[in-house]
């Protein structure tokens, strides 16, 4: 398959991931589709659709498809994922906007901060219950 078929491949795909998304947050979805299930199924295709993306070398769609994933896997409190997606869509950007390449690599970097933070609480809880 050609770039251009690659393309048209991962706009399908958004397509497909934006409306599992809109599906998940009303009110039947969430009481017969399992909302969070279907949030991290459209990450996946969120995903897939960026790395389908690069290989057609359309850098700034699929940065923009990483950020959205990246926006999801936050909404799902996956940090770890959350600043994985910021990353790749900061490498995305970096090829074609250094502007939005930088803000995510600060969100991913704001991300591993508060979770380096929060491991801390958690060691100094462990020490004090030993005095």
């Amino acid at each position: 398959m050609d770039n251009s078929g690659k393309e048209k491949e991962a706009i399908q795909l958004m397509a497909d991931a934006d409306k599992r998304v809109k599906s998940s947050g009303s009110f039947l979805g969430g009481m017969f589709g399992g909302g969070p299930q279907k949030v991290e199924e459209a990450c996946e295709m969120y995903c897939r659709a960026a790395n389908m993306f690069k290989m057609a070398k359309n850098w700034s769609a699929a940065g923009s498809a990483f950020c959205k994933a990246a926006r999801l896997h936050m909404q799902l409190q996956n940090k770890h994922d959350c600043a994985t997606s910021f990353i790749d869509a900061g490498n995305a950007f970096k090829k074609s906007d250094p502007n939005e390449a930088i803000k995510c690599l600060n969100a991913a970097i704001d991300i591993y901060t508060d979770m380096v933070r929060c491991m801390e609480r958690v060691i100094f809880f462990f020490f004090c219950m030993l005095l």
